[in-house]
């Protein structure tokens, strides 16, 4: 169920799926019932040539995936090699 006080600019939504997708980029979407029909689904790319690049955040995510013990193929964590 989503949820949103009065005077903030914010919304909380009961769930968040994000997965690595065979095409290498990461899915992000959500079966919160309240939003199910604005058909969210997204994705953050990690190659320069997509128009959904943004190396930071697909970083971001993709350390979120690998906490969670889902792999990540081809990503090397520039955290790591500080």
């Amino acid at each position: 169920m989503a949820s949103t006080k009065p005077n903030i600019k914010s919304v909380r939504l009961d769930s968040l799926s994000l997965w690595l997708g065979d095409d290498g980029n990461i899915h992000l979407t959500t079966d919160d019932a309240d939003v199910k029909d604005v058909g969210f689904h997204t994705y953050i790319s990690n190659n320069p040539g997509s128009k959904r690049y943004h190396p930071s955040a697909f970083n971001q995510l993709a350390r979120i995936l690998r906490k969670f013990g889902k792999d990540v193929p081809g990503w090397e964590d520039p955290k790591a090699e500080a």
